[in-house]
């Protein structure tokens, strides 16, 4: 039990702590005059704490969490892109609010949000929805940091906690899946086929690794035919043009037969138009049959008749954001690098890349030879010959020793310096 000044978030405060798990931090201020008032505050609550007279003061009055999300969600949400907008609220009114929502925010704590996982887990949500959840959490409560709410945050150190929740509910080690060259391969028929109007958009996602609302914002005016380059400069979310995932634009590769599926898709946008009566070519690469952006849901159920299609053919039904996996993955096997890949991609950082990906990368424990240093195959030849061998010189004084054998012998005894002397020497 004691009380004592700190500073912190460039104020000074006053830390009192009692009756075991009991404490108060008393925000004073940052001045100089600040710290002497909290040193004589701290005083006086040390000597009431000594006598046993200490009374906290009234607390004040509790701070419902659930009002905090909301105004949290309606104030950043223009901040957010149209998915999250919809997915932070379904987040808000399904699990956080009915489970925070008449807590105190000043009097949440790791054990609050450990609760929450357990209950959450018991209810059969996935380690990475729960994580979602108390991301937001996280960020409200670094906000009530910034209005001196509180002091410290308890979900600061979320991500690791959730690790250790994922490593002990996890049965197994979870890889990224990825599909091999004959599934995409086979894919690619049967789109051709069954798909037509698919095709092009499964082709360009699993050449290029971009993802699914890239492709269904790229337009023409993207792609550059004579370098071979296309251009991420827009995503297509709920029919809305956002910004791509990492914020910034960049620059893919196109293979040869990306190359030549896009051209042919031009020209026959350009003979529809001529058919059709349009203007102009339709601005998006993949359009539909009127020449609008593809919708998401249309695309999911090509997707999905596709997928049980080439499941009756041995390819394994993953999800289309596969085709991500699939490009990197190969791309890894064929020896790019980490860097490259994380450029074509839109990883912000290599390092992400390397974790998510790094079990793709080639493997060869077939030849160690950088490791067999001279083995008794190897055909070297000693400097010197061994002790004892033909041709050395015996010592009189140790006939059993030859001359190079005794001075081996000697340096074993006193080492490259001579010993230091005793004083009884």
């Amino acid at each position: 039990m004691a009380s004592k000044v700190v500073w912190y978030r460039e104020a000074w405060w006053v830390r009192t702590r009692w009756s075991g798990n009991k404490k108060k931090d008393r925000r004073i201020g940052a001045t100089r005059a600040d710290k002497r008032l909290a040193e004589e505050i701290a005083k006086k609550i040390n000597g009431a704490l000594a006598i046993g007279v200490f009374q906290p003061e009234n607390e004040p009055e509790p701070i419902p969490f659930g009002p905090h999300l909301r105004n949290w969600h309606r104030l950043y949400s223009v901040t957010f892109k149209p998915r999250y907008q919809e997915t932070s609220l379904g987040l808000l009114e399904t699990h956080l609010i009915p489970f925070f929502g008449d807590r105190d925010l000043r009097s949440i704590s790791e054990k609050d949000l450990l609760e929450y996982i357990s209950v959450k887990l018991d209810a059969g949500l996935a380690p990475a929805t729960i994580l979602n959840g108390l991301s937001i959490v996280r960020r409200v409560l670094n906000l009530a940091i910034s209005d001196d709410l509180i002091v410290k945050n308890p979900a600061s150190g979320l991500g690791k906690l959730m690790q250790r929740v994922d490593r002990g509910v996890a049965s197994e080690v979870r890889v990224v899946e990825a599909w091999s060259r004959e599934e995409v391969e086979t894919l690619l028929a049967l789109a051709t086929q069954h798909e037509p109007r698919f095709e092009p958009v499964l082709r360009f996602l699993l050449s290029t690794g971009a993802r699914r609302g890239e492709a269904l914002g790229l337009r023409w005016e993207d792609v550059d035919f004579e370098r071979r380059r296309i251009m991420i400069r827009r995503a297509l979310t709920k029919g809305i043009a956002v910004t791509p995932k990492s914020g910034r634009a960049r620059i893919l590769a196109m293979p040869p037969t990306l190359a030549l599926s896009l051209f042919d898709l031009l020209t026959q946008r350009q003979r529809e138009s001529i058919r059709r009566g349009w203007p102009k070519v339709p601005e998006p690469v993949f359009c539909s049959e009127v020449g609008t952006p593809l919708d998401e849901r249309n695309v999911t159920r090509s997707w999905d008749r596709l997928r049980r299609r080439a499941q009756k053919h041995g390819v394994r039904p993953l999800k289309l954001h596969t085709a991500r996996h699939t490009f990197a993955s190969l791309a890894l096997a064929a020896g790019r690098s980490i860097r490259w890949v994380a450029e074509q991609l839109g990883h912000s950082n290599p390092e992400l890349t390397l974790r998510v990906y790094a079990h793709a990368m080639p493997v060869d424990e077939c030849d160690l030879a950088f490791a067999d240093f001279g083995g008794a195959d190897s055909g070297a030849k000693r400097l010197y010959p061994a002790p004892g061998s033909e041709g050395d010189a015996t010592n009189d004084n140790a006939p059993d020793l030859t001359d190079r054998g005794r001075s081996l012998y000697m340096e074993r005894e006193t080492g490259i310096e001579p010993a230091t002397l005793s004083l009884g020497s």
